[in-house]
């Protein structure tokens, strides 16, 4: 979303920083010839060791100018341009570090974060709903040892403006595994599960045992109308489980809910080991993938155990991250992400690349698979701290990195285009060594922002621009020397110089 302009007559990008002019306009220059320099891939990429030898980054940021913002910091090592589109992150809380939905650019750098307070969060992606570019996430708390969470969505707008939160029907909430939206206006999404009396004798337990019955919901998001609800004991029976008993026995344990081309849906049964192509319908399975039970011839090298996040990615093409364990029972010597050709008629199954770092991860839970439009591969390492990049044929070429003990379910590279309805923000700091004064500006979630132009004057009616430096980060650093003002605000310019929004003036 794009604010209209100010009226200013349009300048070229040389025009722009031609009139920048003084220290201001060659910070301007600077900052832009680095960033050609990265995008013409001057500097060669780094080796592999390097990538993988790359030392964690410290926990969290804190910015001058919005010291409410503690997102973790990220380390990118590798190589310098990922391709287009934000890397969109659910950290967690773990010491400072608040938990919120984090987009990061190809730096490791933020460009919009949110806290949270209280509250675990996931599946946080751009979606296409009803003609608009939106956020969605999950929020909620998760109920221990089951990992399953109760909470609601959250829908924003290219303003982050909250738009609709999400709800289940029938009482039920929503659980962190899959939050979906469609094109249609609807959600789909899973719900906290239900205990209930299951005969499990024919798996050596009791005649009236206690199941946990996994349960999805489609819902109209404008109205909260409830389309479809399907429980999985009236379709997929507790023998089909690898999981060792417990109590309650939680046999199925849904993890993802995929819309296949034809209209039905795709749902990943993690403690199964399978996947289902279920009728959108009536809900009945269409066929199996994996499993004791499984329609598909599937050879040893395309089998898969616990896992994550099942997609389409394109005709007869699936994606999946396979974690080979449940953090109990390790089935495989090493998580990773696997693209599968599915032949539905012929009930063939053939991997057509497995994704795994060089220095291997095993992610007991979450996980992601993404193809993204060039062809590379991101695979979110779930509770590993790691988001790595993939060429096509499986070499990695960038990997993420939080600090330890840090998570995001899921990890996505997403286009995303915003206008915050929040204005900039600037702050006046004094540098501890010389005792000058130092601006730092920025603006959460602008995703447009280039330049800053520094206005200055002897009130905050009276204020006249008095330079133009470079966005550089989070938050620009600009050393004002001596104060001959007494009053500066900071005005945020896209690439052509065009006036996106203004700070409140601050005294200096």
């Amino acid at each position: 979303m794009r604010s209209p302009g100010d009226g200013a007559p349009r300048q070229s990008r040389r025009q722009f920083l031609r009139g920048a002019g003084g220290l201001a306009g060659a910070a301007a220059l600077g900052g832009g010839a680095l960033a050609i320099e990265r995008l013409l891939g001057v500097s060669s990429p780094p080796p592999l060791a390097a990538i993988l030898a790359a030392a964690p980054p410290s926990p969290d940021r804190n910015f001058h100018s919005r010291p409410d913002l503690h997102p973790p910091a990220l380390s990118v090592a590798g190589r310098g341009d990922l391709g287009p589109g934000y890397l969109f992150l659910g950290p967690g809380a773990v010491g400072k570090t608040q938990a919120g939905p984090l987009i990061a650019d190809g730096d490791g750098e933020p460009v919009w974060f949110r806290p949270l307070s209280g509250a675990w969060l996931a599946n946080f992606r751009a979606w296409s709903h009803l003609g608009e570019q939106v956020l969605a996430w999950w929020q909620g708390v998760v109920i221990l040892p089951t990992g399953y969470g109760r909470g609601h969505g959250v829908i924003v707008d290219q303003a982050y403006r909250e738009r609709a939160r999400i709800h289940a029907a029938r009482g039920r909430t929503i659980d962190m595994h899959e939050l979906r939206l469609t094109p249609e206006g609807t959600a789909l999404f899973t719900c906290y599960p239900r205990a209930v009396r299951a005969d499990l004798s024919a798996i050596g337990g009791p005649r009236k045992g206690r199941v946990l019955e996994s349960i999805f919901q489609e819902v109209d998001v404008r109205t909260g109308r409830l389309l479809l609800e399907w429980r999985s004991l009236d379709h997929v029976p507790v023998e089909e489980s690898y999981r060792p008993l417990e109590e309650p026995y939680d046999y199925l344990h849904l993890n993802s809910i995929d819309v296949a081309p034809d209209g039905n849906l795709l749902v990943s049964g993690r403690h199964t080991w399978a996947l289902y192509k279920l009728d959108r319908r009536t809900g009945e399975v269409i066929w199996r993938l994996g499993g004791r039970r499984t329609d598909f011839d599937v050879p040893a090298d395309a089998r898969f155990t616990w896992q994550h996040d099942a997609e389409h990615a394109g005709p007869q093409i699936l994606t999946v991250f396979d974690n080979g364990t449940d953090g109990r029972t390790r089935s495989e010597s090493s998580s990773r992400g696997m693209v599968l050709r599915v032949d539905e008629r012929a009930r063939t199954v053939r991997l057509v690349r497995a994704y795994e770092r060089p220095q291997s991860l095993q992610a007991s839970a979450m996980g992601s698979v993404q193809i993204l439009p060039g062809g590379e591969v991101l695979v979110g390492w779930g509770d590993d701290p790691h988001t790595s990049q993939f060429t096509a044929d499986g070499r990695l070429v960038a990997d993420i990195r939080m600090a330890p003990h840090q998570q995001s379910y899921r990890a996505y590279r997403l286009p995303w285009t915003a206008h915050p309805h929040q204005p900039p923000t600037i702050r006046i700091a004094r540098d501890a060594r010389t005792g000058s004064a130092v601006a730092y500006a920025s603006w959460n979630g602008a995703t447009e922002l280039s330049h800053w132009r520094l206005e200055a004057g002897s009130s905050r009616s009276e204020l006249h621009p008095v330079g133009v430096v470079a966005r550089e980060g989070f938050e620009t650093q600009i050393p004002l020397g001596p104060a001959h003002h007494r009053y500066l605000a900071a005005t945020a310019l896209d690439a052509a110089g065009r006036r996106l929004g203004r700070s409140a003036a601050v005294r200096i």
